[in-house]
């Protein structure tokens, strides 16, 4: 009787490790963005009314509780907004919103003093649209792709989306808490309007735009893996082999996959992410360049410094003597 044929999976496929519990690429970038959110008002708005937003350093969003509006963002591309739809604009971009596209509109950061104030221009009793207006920003310096491939306008409709239940649940509960007056009610806010705007960028995630770039990235699970194992374990000594492994696929599969989807190699998108992390560690002050050398996966001071002027522009000890400003202002715009 002849022997089984012994054979090892390894030499068929690659063995894939379990990535690590609780790991999430999405949360990983957006703490190291530091997103931060929070709503402006959420008030009623009488016809004719309308706000004109310029274009910003920061997100903005819209979010009908009642009634209906009108989003322009040219002369030619105009948008019917129905009671429950969610418009945001993550890269800032200009636009107007209003009971008519016809209506003129009052700019955007004088209407929120006046609101603020107690004086809405546009209070009345008929033709009532509810609007809950808000902000989102996160670090603009660094060049990881997230921000690359943040979409300028993203269109959630109510009466398209009723899977969304969750989100429209915590929208409603956002613009109930921006009216309360209850104790604690602005660190309410800001923590639901972060909740609500990552929601957002989930839906984004899971939608069937084209073109989605990294966000297309963290819905796939293989290239998901990888950059979870990239960003909890920034000193390993990673090579394309080794990642390629971890996630259960060849070397050349998952290079061409992670270059075609993402727009850089795996190599490529380590260092940034090591840099990243580098520029927040040498901006603290707390450490010596040879630790945070090691942290960030160099074994010597001098190829550190190499890498980190590649990516950044340069050295880490001009970063740290000049204090060079990389991350955004985050106070709360106003």
């Amino acid at each position: 009787m002849s022997q089984p044929v012994k054979f090892s999976l390894e030499e068929e496929l690659p063995r894939a490790n379990n990535c690590l519990a609780g790991s999430d690429a999405l949360s990983d970038i957006l703490n190291a963005i530091r997103l931060q959110a929070s709503s402006y008002f959420c008030t009623d708005f009488a016809a004719p009314w309308g706000i004109e937003e310029r274009n910003t350093d920061y997100g903005t969003f819209h979010f009908v509780v009642s009634g209906k509006a009108w989003l322009s963002i040219t002369d030619k591309q105009q948008t019917y907004l129905s009671t429950g739809d969610i418009v945001a604009f993550p890269t800032g971009s200009a636009h107007h919103i209003s009971d008519k596209p016809s209506s003129d509109v009052f700019p955007g950061d004088k209407l929120l003093r006046k609101i603020h104030n107690n004086e809405n221009p546009f209070a009345g009793e008929k033709n009532i649209t509810t609007l809950l207006c808000g902000y989102f920003k996160y670090q603009q310096h660094s060049n990881l792709p997230l921000l690359r491939d943040m979409p300028e306008f993203l269109h959630i409709k109510s009466d398209e989306e009723g899977s969304l239940s969750r989100l429209s649940n915590l929208a409603n509960l956002l613009a109930h808490e921006s009216r309360s007056t209850l104790p604690g009610g602005t660190v309410v806010v800001d923590r639901l309007t972060e909740a609500f705007v990552i929601q957002v960028l989930r839906w984004h995630i899971n939608s069937n735009q084209p073109n989605k770039g990294y966000f297309e990235a963290l819905a796939d699970t293989r290239l998901s893996c990888a950059l979870s194992l990239i960003h909890k374990r920034p000193a390993e000594s990673w090579t394309v082999q080794s990642m390629a492994k971890a996630v259960g696929m060849s070397r050349s599969a998952f290079s061409n996959l992670f270059h075609e989807i993402i727009g850089m190699t795996p190599m490529s998108y380590l260092s940034q992410w090591r840099m990243h992390l580098a520029q927040d560690l040498l901006k603290a002050g707390k450490e010596s360049m040879v630790s945070i050398a090691e942290q960030v996966g160099y074994r010597s001071e001098a190829s550190f410094s190499k890498a980190f002027k590649k990516v950044v522009g340069v050295s880490p000890g001009y970063l740290r003597r000049h204090k060079v400003k990389t991350h955004n202002d985050t106070s709360k715009p106003s």
